[in-house]
């Protein structure tokens, strides 16, 4: 109701917050309206990776493709403490080399949630607009008092985040009509899948080969039929497309992973 019986007027985007996990409101946005594309919001801990790999693979079976992933609370970063060191290297008479040290200690986020997801992301779903975000105390109090960051600290890190993001997504939901996807063709009476690239060069591979760079964890590479085919290729985003096969599973690959030069 909020989304289908509100005089929105005009828009250059309208972005939906949505719960997390992969139920009902996310599938019911995603076959009662058009949409874009998505944006994965995640933490480094594990259990927020599944659902990440879960939310990627649930969107590409309805046809949206995943264009960005933010990651949250990527280790805790006190850079409010660096004036406070500096007084005491100073009133302590440290010398530069202790003092180099102390402040790479200090300032170096630490990652309590565990290590970043980011660089995974990436190699699997060929997704390159992915950020970092650590936890930063004065992101906290200006949610408190209500004032968004890039306005109480537009020069801070977290309005540098946030602009990148804004840019990053913006531009990747442009490049969705611009872009020159490769077609991909399967050739059943040789067994093979033909690429065809928009400066005309053509590159080729087997539906085995293909289906073995799958880096979903319901894929088995090392137990495929060997009658295996792919049904259908559909472009998703900018950077990956997902094939359908004939033994119901589907894959999300991206163009690098099988295309040689792919940028």
């Amino acid at each position: 109701q909020l989304v289908g019986r509100t005089a929105w007027g005009a828009l250059d985007y309208l972005i939906v917050d949505m719960p997390p996990g992969t139920g009902d409101v996310q599938l019911t946005l995603s076959q009662d309206f058009s949409v874009s594309a998505a944006v994965l919001v995640t933490t480094p801990q594990r259990l927020s990776f599944v659902d990440v790999v879960k939310g990627v693979e649930m969107f590409d079976k309805v046809g949206i493709p995943t264009i960005a992933v933010v990651e949250n609370m990527c280790g805790l970063q006190l850079d409010g403490v660096a004036a406070e060191l500096e007084s005491i290297i100073e009133s302590h008479g440290i010398n530069e080399e202790g003092a180099e040290q102390l402040r790479a200690l200090l300032l170096k986020p630490q990652q309590i949630f565990g290590d970043s997801h980011v660089q995974r992301l990436q190699e699997m779903w060929g997704i390159s607009a992915s950020f970092s975000l650590p936890l930063l105390p004065e992101l906290a109090k200006s949610t408190d008092v209500g004032t968004p960051a890039v306005l109480a600290d537009p020069d801070g890190q977290a309005a540098k985040i946030y602009s990148e993001i804004a840019a990053a997504v913006d531009a990747e939901v442009r490049a969705l009509k611009e872009t020159q996807k490769p077609a991909l063709l399967y050739v059943s009476e040789e067994n093979t899948v033909y690429v065809g690239l928009a400066n005309g060069e053509q590159q080729k591979i087997s539906p085995i080969e293909l289906r073995r760079l799958c880096r979903s964890p319901s894929n088995n590479p090392d137990n495929l039929p060997a009658d295996l085919k792919p049904l259908d290729f559909v472009p998703m985003g900018n950077y990956a497309v997902s094939v359908r096969w004939s033994d119901g599973h589907q894959s999300l690959l991206p163009y690098r992973s099988f295309l040689s030069n792919w940028p």
